[in-house]
C-alpha cells in the first residue's frame, strides 16, 4: 500500500483536480485505488458528480469500518467522501492524545494498493493526519509568489514530521494552469527547475475543459482525454506536460 498525499496551504491551485485525475489514472492500471477527501468543502463529491455524504465523520468519529463507508466511484476506484460534518472530525482529533497519527493508524488494515490523500488548504489537525499518513506528496501549484509560498509552508511541515521520527519516500511538486506566454509563469518555472530539480513533474496547462469537467461530474480521462491539461501542449513536434505524463512519470518512481 502507497498513500500518497495532494497538499498546498494556498487554496485554487488544483488539489482536488489532481487528486482525482491521478488516482482515477492509477485505478485504470488495474490497482485498486482509494481517494479520502480531508476537506470541509467536499469537492472530490463534485468531481464524480455526486451528493456529498458525512463518510469520513462516520469512519473517524463513529468509528464504522473503512468498507462500510466507501463508496464507488469507477472501476477499481472508491472514495470516502466529506462534508461540513468533517469540521466535527477536526474537533474530535484535537481531543486525543495520539491526535496526529489516527489516520495512519486507520490505514494500516487497508487492503487498497494506492491511497490518494485530498487534503484542505489550512494546517490544522486533519492536514498534519494527512502529512503524517502518507509515503509520497504531491504539492500543486500556481506559478505565482502565494501558491510557491504554500509549496514552502508544506516543505517546513513535511521536515518537522520528519524530525518527529515519519519518513517520507518522496515529494513531488505539480505546476498547474501553466500559461507558456506570461512572464511571470515562466519566470516561476525556471525557478522552481533550479531549485528542486528531479522533484519537478511535468506542468499542466491551463485549459477551460477543467472547470467543465467538474461541472458535468466527470473525470478529464471521461471528458477531454486529448485536452492540454491531459495530453500536454504542443511544443514543436513533441507534446509536454499534461497529467497523462505526469501518471506515468509517478507511476515508474512509486513503482521503482
Amino acid at each position: 500500500m502507497v498513500v500518497i498525499a495532494i497538499a498546498n496551504q494556498k487554496g485554487g491551485v488544483g488539489k482536488t483536480t489532481t487528486a482525482v485525475t491521478l488516482a482515477s489514472g492509477f485505478a485504470q492500471k488495474g490497482k485498486r485505488t482509494l481517494i479520502i477527501d480531508l476537506d470541509p468543502q467536499g469537492h472530490v463529491a463534485i468531481s464524480f458528480g455526486t451528493e456529498k455524504n458525512p463518510a469520513l465523520y462516520r469512519w473517524i468519529v463513529m468509528k464504522e469500518p473503512l468498507k462500510k463507508v466507501v463508496s464507488p466511484a469507477r472501476n477499481n476506484l472508491d472514495v470516502v467522501y466529506s462534508n461540513s460534518q468533517t469540521e466535527l472530525v477536526k474537533r474530535h482529533l484535537t481531543l486525543l492524545d495520539y491526535r496526529e497519527q489516527v489516520l495512519s493508524d486507520l490505514l494500516k488494515s487497508s487492503n487498497y494498493d494506492f491511497i490518494f490523500l485530498d487534503l484542505a488548504p489550512s494546517l490544522d489537525i486533519l492536514h498534519i493526519n494527512g502529512l503524517v499518513a502518507s509515503d509520497w506528496v504531491i504539492i500543486p501549484t500556481r506559478m505565482d509568489a502565494l501558491s510557491l509560498d504554500g509549496v514552502k509552508e508544506v516543505l517546513i511541515k513535511m521536515n518537522e514530521i520528519t524530525n518527529n521520527g515519519h519518513s517520507y519516500s518522496g515529494y513531488r511538486i505539480l505546476p498547474t494552469f501553466f500559461e507558456r506566454s506570461t512572464n511571470e509563469t515562466m519566470t516561476q518555472f525556471k525557478t522552481l527547475i533550479q531549485s528542486f530539480g528531479e522533484n519537478l513533474l511535468p506542468p499542466i496547462a491551463q485549459d477551460t475543459q477543467v472547470r467543465e469537467a467538474s461541472a458535468f461530474g466527470k473525470t478529464l480521462w471521461e471528458y477531454c482525454p486529448k485536452s492540454k491539461a491531459v495530453d500536454g501542449y504542443q511544443d514543436g513536434k513533441n507534446k509536454k506536460g499534461g497529467y497523462k505524463q505526469v501518471v506515468e512519470r509517478l507511476w515508474e518512481v512509486i513503482n521503482g
